[in-house]
């Protein structure tokens, strides 16, 4: 098999992150779900990448190495829908003494901070606490948003920032 210099990319794609078909079509194949599983499929049968359902999402995704985690599956499809509006994205970001899920400075340069509560609820003190030392370190007021399994449920985290 003659590899593209795309199929590079998916398998680099794959390594550091994972992530659904859907996924892998919006970031490598402009939106063309057919074309990205096809190519996918010929990437598995090589044994370059590796596939399987996804617990929890219970959708096929791809990766190399360990199966992404379900933060890190909405972490990206954050990013995706975001991407052109996105300067900087970091997840698992730590601030002070906190970790936050995501980190995003945007190109205007709003800073985000997305908390994903699936097995989990976000304490008030943490987000204070992070909102007062992004005031201290940037002097910008954080923009939080903390996402519940019914949002990403009804695919409310997939909403624009700017």
């Amino acid at each position: 098999m003659k590899l593209q210099h795309r199929d590079i990319d998916i398998i680099n794609y794959a390594e550091n992150n994972g992530g659904t078909i859907q996924q892998y079509a919006d970031l490598f194949y402009n939106g063309n779900y057919f074309g990205a599983d096809r190519r996918l499929l010929i990437l598995e049968k090589n044994k370059l990448v590796k596939g399987a359902l996804h617990p929890i999402v219970n959708k096929k995704v791809y990766y190399r190495g360990k199966m992404p985690s379900y933060h890190k599956i909405i972490s990206q499809d954050i990013y995706i829908s975001n991407r052109e509006n996105i300067q900087e994205f970091k997840r698992e970001a730590k601030l002070d003494k906190h970790i936050v899920d995501i980190f995003i400075l945007t190109k205007k340069l709003n800073v985000y901070i997305i908390e994903i509560d699936i097995f989990n609820k976000t304490t008030n003190k943490k987000i204070e606490a992070v909102t007062k030392y992004i005031k201290a370190k940037l002097g910008k007021e954080a923009h939080i948003i903390v996402y519940s399994k019914k949002d990403i449920d009804n695919k409310k985290h997939l909403k624009q920032i700017s």
